[in-house]
């Protein structure tokens, strides 16, 4: 019988009990903690056991569970250990980080049907052989990467859109610059960095922010390297990415010493952000010349 261990928070208990009997009743061995830790054992031993001796880990996501320390410890552990990860979403919210590639099922609605498909989905992931399955291998699935990074962006507004736009972005900046790393948990980003003088130099980063997914352009770094070190230079920068903008969204000139950000959306075009790259792209060519930074 497939053990499946439950992850939630106590805000949902009377959820979880219908998602547990459900799954029992289909033929699971269900591990969840009001069931299985007795008064006084020790919680996290207990909790560590459980993930360790399941074969899949079902996390509720809710409201409650998106601001739980515990949920997102027991769903990083299950990755370590190499567990399949599903979600119940309960509430009309968007996946964190390290759930954005982990099978959800639907309870939004009819939480019958959700049942329904979360066993299923078990059903199907579970009996296949072993050697098949393929596990997320970061240890800290929780930072971004390029695996969660952009169907993160995908939830945002606009993020569709955004999404494309940042793996255009991605992609281009992995051939004309020397890194483009993913970090962040809060705000998960992507920066496209060159080395300079045997150091690496932010230029670019890619930012999924909440409310409106952006390309940030490091006018404060580029200060330190010639010939940007001149304000002369860095406004001239400034002028040739308002020369592409829409009016409503143009960069001010106190913006040439700060970071100034451009919504993903805003270069969507197939015009506007292939100048976009352009800029950029002489940018970097203008520092590698130099190498005085």
């Amino acid at each position: 019988m497939p053990k499946v261990f439950i992850s939630h928070s106590n805000q949902n208990n009377d959820e979880t009990l219908l998602i547990v009997e459900g799954l029992k009743r289909a033929g699971f061995d269900v591990w969840v903690d009001y069931e299985n830790i007795r008064g006084s054992a020790d919680w996290l031993c207990e909790i560590q056991a459980g993930i360790k001796r399941c074969d899949a880990v079902v996390t509720i996501h809710s409201k409650a569970s998106l601001g739980s320390a515990w949920v997102e410890r027991e769903c990083l552990y299950a990755f370590q250990l190499g567990k399949p990860l599903f979600t119940a979403l309960l509430d009309d919210l968007r996946l964190p980080l390290h759930l954005v590639n982990a099978q959800y099922c639907d309870f939004r609605e009819d939480f019958a049907a959700g049942t329904k498909q979360l066993a299923a989905s078990l059903t199907g992931a579970l009996s296949v052989p072993e050697s098949s399955i393929v596990y997320p291998n970061e240890a800290n699935a929780a930072e971004a990467n390029r695996a969660n990074f952009f169907p993160y962006v995908e939830q945002l507004p606009g993020g569709e859109i955004a999404s494309l736009v940042a793996r255009d972005l991605f992609h281009w900046s992995a051939r004309v610059a020397d890194e483009a790393a993913f970090g962040g948990r809060v705000n998960p980003g992507c920066h496209v960095r060159i080395n300079l003088n045997g150091r690496p130099v932010t230029v670019l980063s890619i930012w999924a922010y909440p409310k409106r997914p952006a390309a940030q352009i490091y006018f404060d770094r580029l200060a330190a390297c010639a010939p940007y070190h001149r304000i002369r230079a860095r406004r001239a920068l400034l002028k040739r990415l308002n020369q592409i903008l829409p009016a409503e969204f143009q960069l001010p000139a106190s913006k040439s010493d700060r970071r100034p950000s451009i919504p993903l959306t805003v270069l969507s075009s197939a015009e506007i952000l292939g100048a976009f790259k352009g800029i950029l792209a002489e940018t970097l060519a203008v520092l590698r010349a130099k190498q005085s930074c």
